[in-house]
C-alpha cells in the first residue's frame, strides 16, 4: 500500500501529466488512457484520486491558483514600505507567468469550468493572499491607489503579467519587448492617485 506521502505524489504526477496534456491538447485533446500514459501509472489509478475528468481539471485549476498564490507572496517582507512589497508581488507574478509556460497557454481551458467552481477557487486563493489584501488596504488608507475593489486592482497590476506571459509563451511578444521594470511602471500608473510617482 501506498503511503500518504507517496500517494501525493503519485497525484502531484498525474496533475502535472494533466497540465502538459492540456496545454499541448486541450481539454477534449487527450484520452484518460493517455494521460495514465504519460504520468507512468495504471489506467485504473487515475481512479483512486480523481472520480473522472472533470473532477481533475477542477483539481488541476485549484492547484495552480493556490500555487501562483503562495508564489505571489513568497520572500514578501510587510514590514518594508508599501511602494517594495508591490514591486515584489508583481516581480514574483512575472517570474512565476515566465517560468510556468503550460500554466499560461492552458489558461484559456479552465475558464469554461462551471461559474459557481471558478468562483470558489478564487475565494479560497484571496483566503491565502491576507498580505496582499492588506498592502491594498494600506495603500488606499494611505491614498496611494484609486479607491478601488481588490479585484479591480488585481485586474489592472497582476492579470497584465498573465497576458503578457501567455503572449510570449505562444510567441507573440519577445522578452525584449517585456522589461519587467517598465509593467511593473505601467501597471502602478493604472491604480495610481497620482500616476508618474513610482512606487
Amino acid at each position: 500500500m501506498l503511503t500518504l506521502e507517496e500517494a501525493a505524489d503519485k497525484r502531484l504526477l498525474i496533475l502535472q501529466a494533466a497540465l502538459q496534456l492540456l496545454a499541448k491538447h486541450g481539454f477534449h485533446g487527450f484520452s484518460m488512457k493517455q494521460l495514465a500514459d504519460r504520468a507512468g501509472v495504471a489506467a485504473g489509478t487515475l481512479y483512486l484520486y480523481f472520480q473522472d475528468r472533470d473532477h481533475l481539471i477542477r483539481q488541476l485549476h485549484q492547484e495552480i491558483i493556490q500555487t501562483f498564490a503562495t508564489h505571489l507572496l513568497a520572500e514578501l517582507d510587510i514590514s518594508q514600505p508599501p511602494a517594495q512589497q508591490y514591486r515584489r508581488i508583481c516581480h514574483n507574478a512575472w517570474t512565476f507567468c515566465r517560468d510556468n509556460p503550460d500554466i499560461l497557454v492552458s489558461k484559456g481551458q479552465f475558464d469554461h469550468l462551471p461559474p459557481d467552481v471558478l468562483r470558489d477557487h478564487y475565494k479560497d486563493a484571496w483566503q491565502a493572499l491576507g498580505p496582499l489584501r492588506t498592502l491594498f488596504d494600506q495603500c488606499r488608507r494611505n491614498r496611494l491607489v484609486k479607491p478601488l475593489s481588490n479585484e479591480v486592482l488585481v485586474s489592472l497590476c497582476i492579470d497584465p503579467f498573465l497576458n503578457l506571459a501567455r503572449k510570449y509563451h505562444l510567441g507573440l511578444v519577445s522578452l525584449e519587448d517585456l522589461d519587467p521594470e517598465q509593467v511593473i511602471d505601467a501597471t502602478w500608473d493604472a491604480i495610481a492617485l497620482r500616476p508618474g510617482h513610482q512606487p
